[in-house]
């Protein structure tokens, strides 16, 4: 979703990745600051790089585990006008849940967002109420 909108991650390593969304229309309040819930979005997708430890990859190549989100705590506390915003994304617990700290900055280096999340680290072949055939191929 987060590149659909514009957005891009920029660097991933071992628990820590780093990513960006540019202000368009597409995540613009009527107030032309970025929507709440692309701030969000930003998050959550650079958590998941940081978790994953790879671009864009959405599911761990040695295990095959996809990090769900199942809780998401955000405090907004600024917002940004320009653009782009930039999301930095740190493993804070590791397992099968997964717990990971994300700083959202403005463009001037202003903290616009904290952002924890919980990640359940789940097989998505067959887990969820998705069509299992997109991840195994088969109908």
């Amino acid at each position: 979703m987060l590149h659909d909108l514009g957005g891009k991650i920029d660097e991933v390593r071992e628990g820590y990745a780093r990513g960006h969304l540019p202000l368009s229309h597409q995540v613009m309040q009527p107030s032309q600051v970025y929507h709440a819930g692309a701030i969000v979005i930003l998050a959550d997708e650079v958590a998941s790089a940081a978790i994953v430890g790879t671009i864009g990859s959405p599911v761990s190549a040695e295990k095959k585990l996809f990090p769900y989100s199942i809780q998401i705590s955000t405090n907004l506390l600024t917002n940004d006008p320009e653009g782009p915003i930039t999301a930095e994304s740190k493993v804070v617990k590791k397992g099968r849940i997964v717990v990971v700290d994300t700083e959202v900055l403005g463009s001037k280096g202003q903290l616009v967002a904290l952002v924890r999340s919980t990640h359940a680290m789940v097989d998505p072949r067959t887990t969820g109420p998705h069509k299992r055939e997109i991840f195994t191929g088969n109908k």
